[in-house]
């Protein structure tokens, strides 16, 4: 019998990308996918006919649970920080297969300020090195408490969870609905606009970033090994913790890269960028100080030791891509 693969977050870029690469490499999968809304769901089956749609939303906690029954693999991807959500999928991978439980969480879990917003930290985390520092922070870091909750459900439940932690993710998906990352298209909507790259003070702050595909990839190796018998090479539990990252960037280099782009297309933009403080450039967007302001410096030692290697295009090689994206927008 096929596997059964129940996702949510379909909808959003990460979700599509990697539904769409499951589909492409693994037909035989019966794919089911959590959507919010009619409209959402019949442009997934009008793009994937295949996918069966289920209506609903991360806070309906009994569909979660039935789902869950059903399920050989749950991958979360629609929220880093829904701790119910996740705690009632893997409440439904308990009483039904006993199947494996992936998590998407996010390397603002490291975000870091210690040395001052723009400013350089030279801490880099490993996610094997260091797994109970990650795993043990407090609610002080972003995601942490869903990630703690997604570890102590899977023990007490005797279910098989891995949490995957990417960066600054680039790229255009692949998904139907939304194609978009967050952070450097942002960044290069907002250098558009204003005529000149910033940063949130020097910007010599330093930042991971994973190419959507190379992402993609990662998360199906995951399922990939969560199908073979007892969890294949993979970690799963307490150390089944993943960063995934390609490589890193400071954004004052980021900010110059986008405005070289900007100025091949024969639109003005200055060239070097503008040192913004943190009110300054909170004015600018609201997240910006989290956004582009500290450091989240990770290296993805689990995945490569499974034999994931990112392969993608580089994020400088990628700008162009975006920039154009940005422009039409």
């Amino acid at each position: 019998m096929s596997p059964t693969i129940f996702v949510t977050g379909v909808s959003g870029y990460i979700g599509g990308h990697v539904v769409a690469d499951l589909i492409k490499k693994h037909p035989e999968y019966q794919i089911i996918a959590l959507v919010r809304t009619e409209k959402q769901a019949e442009i997934i089956r009008a793009t994937w006919p295949a996918v069966q749609t289920v209506l609903g939303d991360l806070d309906n906690h009994d569909l979660l649970v039935e789902q869950g029954k059903r399920a050989d693999v749950v991958l979360q991807l629609a929220s880093s920080d829904h701790t119910l959500a996740a705690k009632g999928l893997i409440e439904g991978l308990s009483q039904g297969k006993k199947g494996h439980y992936i998590h998407i969480s996010g390397t603002g879990i490291l975000h870091d300020v210690s040395t001052g917003f723009g400013n350089l930290s030279s801490r880099i985390y490993h996610d094997v090195a260091d797994i109970k520092e990650i795993t043990s922070f407090d609610s002080t870091h972003l995601h942490s408490e869903t990630d703690a909750a997604v570890i102590s459900s899977g023990k007490e439940l005797n279910i098989s969870t891995a949490i995957m932690t990417p960066c600054v993710i680039y790229g255009v998906g692949k998904g139907p609905i939304n194609n978009r990352s967050v952070q450097v298209p942002v960044l290069a909507q907002e250098t558009l606009k204003r005529g000149r790259p910033f940063t949130v003070g020097a910007g010599n702050n330093i930042w991971d970033h994973i190419h959507i595909s190379d992402l993609s990839a990662a998360f199906n190796l995951l399922i990939e090994e969560a199908l073979k018998p007892a969890g294949g090479a993979a970690t799963w539990g307490p150390e089944g913790y993943y960063f995934a990252e390609g490589g890193e960037h400071s954004w004052a280099q980021l900010g110059r890269d986008i405005a070289a782009v900007v100025a091949e297309r024969g639109i003005k933009v200055e060239a070097e960028v503008e040192q913004l403080t943190v009110e300054q450039s909170a004015a600018v967007h609201p997240w910006a100080p989290v956004l582009w302001g500290g450091n989240a410096r990770s290296r993805a030692d689990r995945l490569r030791g499974l034999g994931w290697k990112p392969v993608a295009p580089s994020l400088k090689e990628s700008l162009g891509e975006v920039v154009d994206v940005e422009i039409k927008a």
